[in-house]
């Protein structure tokens, strides 16, 4: 067993291994969850929630909160405006059925950002502290907190915010090796990373797990990772976006890229429980329309596929493309195979990279924030 593969303790949640998935916007509902958790993931969480949302009690909202009964670690993220409108929120989490509860201070979205939320707490360190000395004294549930290196890169604040954030009692701190202006294209900053988990241990009244965020597409860069900032488990974002192998992956210690058959098994899989959670329907085949781009990269003369899957209008039709495709190459053909962007075979760089898809300046609006 792999670093990666020890089991590890937060609170009183245990973890059967030291691999995270990040809560994701758009994406961490439960069928992603599910294929994730059964590829190795050792917690997932539920996509952030916006405490205004939750203080309103929306439809939208409180659907997202289900569970299924297959997840038997569940975490759930939310960040607010206030030290008040947070308190509030967990407060509500903590009578929820979720094993740990994390304080989102890092969403760099620009609607996220003006409201006061995700990273605008770092230019707030007061209200930062508040914020979370809130939160521990309304749940005694594992309290975590994911934050990035600072709101902008001219001024770096990590140590000063790991220091806050863990003297409160937290049980986790997670640190995104970026600022708020920096975009998915500049290359993460593990000394930044190091600089924040050090701080946070040397702060922390409890004891403390320090978890690692930040283009990890791979054992590779999960091993460097950890080398550069002796983190304490790594957490996957975009690195699992069409590619829950990342998390067989870096537990196993080698390269996971799936056949072709192994390959449509999963994806045909994460169909069905999608088929479970949304109902058979035009709206759940367009919610799954995202998935089956990601998924469909890295194998050969995929480009007109993937425009049939992009107008797909059921999950039947779907499968069938799917199947199609797939009926059209050996069994045994291995994704990525020969490509000269593999991170098992090419250092660190990624097998491919969906941050066009998650970083689009109409959403994040880097830099317009001064």
């Amino acid at each position: 067993m792999n670093f990666f593969g020890k089991p590890l303790q937060i609170g009183t949640t245990s973890l059967r291994n030291r691999v995270i998935l990040a809560p994701l916007a758009g994406v961490s509902d439960i069928p992603f969850r599910r294929i994730c958790r059964e590829l190795g993931a050792g917690l997932t969480y539920v996509e952030m929630l916006s405490s205004i949302a939750v203080y309103r009690r929306n439809k939208r909202t409180l659907d997202m909160l289900a569970r299924h009964s297959d997840e038997d670690v569940l975490g759930v993220q939310v960040t607010g405006p206030t030290p008040d409108l947070v308190e509030n929120a967990v407060e509500f989490l903590d009578r929820q059925p979720f094993d740990t509860i994390d304080i989102n201070i890092g969403c760099p979205v620009r609607k996220v950002v003006a409201s006061g939320s995700g990273s605008a707490m770092l230019r707030d360190p007061d209200r930062l502290t508040e914020t979370v000395r809130r939160a521990r004294n309304a749940t005694s549930k594992p309290l975590s907190a994911k934050f990035r290196l600072g709101f902008f890169r001219k001024h770096i604040n990590v140590g000063d915010t790991a220091e806050r954030i863990a003297r409160e009692g937290v049980d986790m701190v997670t640190v995104h090796g970026r600022s708020r202006d920096e975009k998915y294209d500049t290359p993460v900053d593990l000394k930044g990373i190091q600089t924040g988990i050090q701080h946070a241990r040397e702060s922390a009244v409890r004891p403390i797990v320090a978890v690692g965020n930040g283009d990890i597409t791979g054992i590779r860069s999960a091993l460097r990772m950890r080398e550069i900032t002796s983190c304490d488990a790594v957490m996957i974002s975009r690195g699992a976006l069409g590619n829950p192998w990342i998390f067989k992956e870096i537990l196993d210690g080698q390269p996971a890229d799936p056949t072709m058959e192994e390959w449509l098994d999963v994806v045909m899989r994460h169909l069905s429980y999608h088929e479970e959670h949304y109902g058979d329907n035009q709206l759940s085949a367009v919610l799954t329309r995202k998935h089956l781009l990601w998924y469909i990269k890295g194998f050969p003369c995929n480009k007109d596929h993937g425009a049939r899957l992009s107008h797909s209008s059921s999950l039947d039709e779907s499968r069938g493309i799917l199947r199609d495709y797939a009926s059209a190459w050996p069994r045994d053909l291995r994704r990525f195979e020969g490509s000269l962007i593999s991170e098992s075979r090419f250092g660190t760089s990624s097998k491919y990279d969906p941050k066009n898809d998650m970083d689009r300046s109409h959403d994040r609006g880097v830099g317009t924030l001064t």
